[in-house]
């Protein structure tokens, strides 16, 4: 813990302006609180599609009205080496010792916060200006052939570098255009749009029925002022708020949906809360005791033990349950494991169960010195179809029914106490 960062039970400025230099808004009046847009906010705001929806979308969850925020931030009671936090400074203790905001101020302030990032860090110009540069970079494609690197298509286009791969990326994803090379510097059109499109007004077109329009983008950004889902999974363990009942009843109170995800250490306080989330995730992290320790260093007795208390409870509870194995090549995730994991599920009966691929990314890219190996970072990496040929094999063991697959977030959703023909898609708070 980072001794500066915490005074007389008070969280100090200079920990508020560690987070702040990034994307993160601290909020309340004793700065436990944040709110940080995530990546598939910003790519549902290019498009407006449910395309660049992330893999919550399978619930109803829209990307860009998602308010993605812990009231926990500086506080967890693990210290998991797959964590892409700064825990070695970032975390200022297992338990939750300062003076809890009152919910409803919260709120209002993360509403708040959470308009200003979409209006003065997020505008709408800088998605309509995409739209633009998208069709600009076909047509320059189409006239000049290619490849062509980021470097001369600004200078061609006249923008800069950065609106370039902005669009560039957008185009990647949709195969509008391809990487010539190993580098991933120079790009070309794409040979079936060279081949069938002749002029600016049909590559437009083209845009327009695939990708998205001007109307599309003006509606999701308006839309994306009035978020209708909380997300209370940033950081820290948001069960050691002591009032997350009352944060979940506020949000309910907003009729917006809710989603807490857990460390499952904290039974007593699941088993206790008045109010429930729409859904909870429980996050198994390893099949078994020793491994638990390893991955999770707990900073608290019996975890492990704790963990399987509240997996007990799923069954008995009055909302959605899902059992998340957040998934570690090499580490949490082989093989000979899959049969431990089907025995704890099985007994838990969640809902749903899910394996999502671990992100090499901030702080996770530490992996390898918080587990004192000396390997290869990406053989820690599980890529979609290492996890889809493991998730195969959950199903043919298991009878839980692979319900969906999201690529780009790598992640695979099972039907366990759940009809396989029902939708999943959560319809009230």
């Amino acid at each position: 813990m980072n001794n500066s960062f915490i005074e007389d039970n008070k969280i100090t400025n200079k920990f508020v302006e560690s987070y702040t230099k990034t994307t993160y808004r601290v909020i309340g009046n004793h700065k436990h609180t944040a709110i940080k847009p995530c990546h598939w906010l910003e790519q549902k705001l290019m498009t407006g599609r449910s395309n660049r929806n992330c893999y919550k979308g399978i619930f109803g969850i829209e990307s860009h009205r998602c308010l993605q925020n812990t009231p926990s931030l500086p506080f967890c009671n693990h210290q998991c080496v797959f964590c892409w936090r700064d825990i070695e400074q970032g975390t200022l203790g297992s338990k939750f010792i300062v003076e809890p905001d009152e919910p409803k101020s919260l709120i209002d302030a993360m509403i708040k916060h959470q308009q200003d990032i979409i209006l003065n860090h997020l505008p709408l110009k800088r998605y309509i200006d995409n739209y633009e540069i998208m069709i600009d970079i076909l047509y320059y494609m189409l006239l000049h052939g290619g490849p062509h690197s980021i470097v001369s298509l600004s200078e061609n286009i006249h923008v800069s570098r950065n609106k370039i791969v902005r669009a560039i990326t957008l185009l990647k994803n949709q195969s509008f255009i391809d990487p010539s090379d190993e580098s991933m510097k120079y790009y070309k059109l794409d040979d079936e749009i060279k081949n069938s499109l002749d002029s600016k007004d049909e590559i437009e077109l083209l845009i327009n029925r695939t990708l998205t329009t001007p109307d599309e983008i003006i509606n999701v950004h308006n839309e994306a002022l009035y978020p209708n889902h909380a997300a209370i999974s940033l950081d820290g363990e948001p069960l050691l708020f002591p009032k997350i009942s009352d944060l979940v009843h506020e949000f309910r109170n907003r009729n917006m949906t809710t989603f807490i995800v857990t460390n499952g250490t904290l039974p007593n306080t699941i088993s206790n809360m008045d109010s429930l989330p729409s859904q909870l995730y429980l996050t198994l992290p390893a099949p078994n005791e020793e491994l638990y320790k390893k991955i999770c260093r707990p900073m608290v007795k019996n975890g492990w033990n704790k963990i399987q208390e509240s997996l007990e409870l799923l069954d008995s509870l009055s909302t959605r349950t899902l059992v998340r194995l957040t998934a570690v090549r090499n580490l949490n995730l082989k093989k000979e494991f899959i049969d431990e994991y089907i025995k704890i599920i099985k007994k838990a009966n969640p809902n749903f169960f899910e394996i999502k691929g671990f992100t090499l990314q901030a702080k996770a890219l530490e992996i390898d010195n918080r587990l004192k190996e000396q390997r290869p970072l990406q053989d820690y990496f599980p890529d979609f179809d290492f996890l889809n040929s493991i998730a195969q094999e959950f199903e043919q063991k298991s009878g839980f029914f692979i319900i969906y697959r999201n690529k780009p977030s790598r992640d695979f959703l099972f039907a366990v106490n759940w009809d396989k023909e029902k939708d999943p898609i959560i319809t009230t708070p």
